[in-house]
């Protein structure tokens, strides 16, 4: 059995309780285990550094769709799960991925196919953002962009009643409240979608750097090893 997929993304500090990327707990450092020279594809760029914070319920939801999509069979969900349980036990980072591998190669896991489960999770999570990003503008069009609309119009109506101050006083009154409340509505519309595509981004962005770091790691570390098995 898998264990809280959140515990192999995130630490949370038990000194703040905050929940911290696990790339920022611990930096990844040089080691002597590689001793020959290892050809590796470049990493991917870091991502854009983004505000926000680790959402719970965006967490949840990802790790769902990682959870819907968990392929039979030892994979990479497995391998993560494997360097969790061996992260308190092998301190270095190079000696705790060739134990783990160890394990998976005796069911027939090699690293390609660790890379292989790993871009396919990925892509699920991919597929988590492209679902999200359609949903957040259909907010923006609901509760932005819609609003908006209703604005300029009542900005309007305000304009032809002032000329008839005198008998429409009352009435032009009643419309600066209603354009007021739906200003306040596009206030706290805007804050709440932004707060939670920082968030999710955020959070994305923490999964799929962690996973980028096990791809690279997987290639450092066990591929070449592979190889000169062949």
């Amino acid at each position: 059995m898998l264990k809280d997929l959140k515990s192999l993304f995130i630490k949370e500090d038990p000194a703040t309780n905050e929940e911290v990327p696990k790339e920022e707990v611990k930096k990844n450092t040089p080691t002597a285990a590689s001793a020959s020279p290892v050809t590796q594809t470049p990493s991917a760029p870091p991502p854009i550094p983004r505000t926000g914070s680790v959402d719970q319920r965006i967490f949840d939801s990802l790790q769902k769709a990682l959870e819907e999509n968990n392929q039979e069979g030892f994979d990479f969900l497995e391998f993560k799960n494997s360097l969790q349980t061996l992260a308190g036990i092998i301190p270095d980072e190079s000696t705790r991925y060739r134990s783990a591998y160890a394990t998976a190669a005796t069911l027939g896991v090699t690293p390609d196919k660790l890379l292989q489960s790993a871009a396919f999770y990925r892509s699920v999570l991919e597929r988590e953002r492209d679902n999200f990003n359609k949903a957040l503008s259909q907010q923006v069009d609901l509760n932005v962009t819609g609003k908006q609309k209703d604005v300029e119009r009542l900005r309007s109506l305000i304009g032809q009643k002032s000329e008839q101050i005198a008998r429409l006083t009352q009435e032009i009154a009643a419309h600066q409240e209603e354009m007021a409340r739906a200003q306040g509505i596009i206030t706290d519309a805007q804050t709440k979608i932004e707060n939670t595509k920082n968030n999710f981004h955020l959070t994305l962005d923490t999964v799929m750097s962690q996973i980028q770091t096990d791809i690279d790691n997987i290639q450092k570390y066990l591929k070449l090893i592979f190889n000169n098995h062949e």
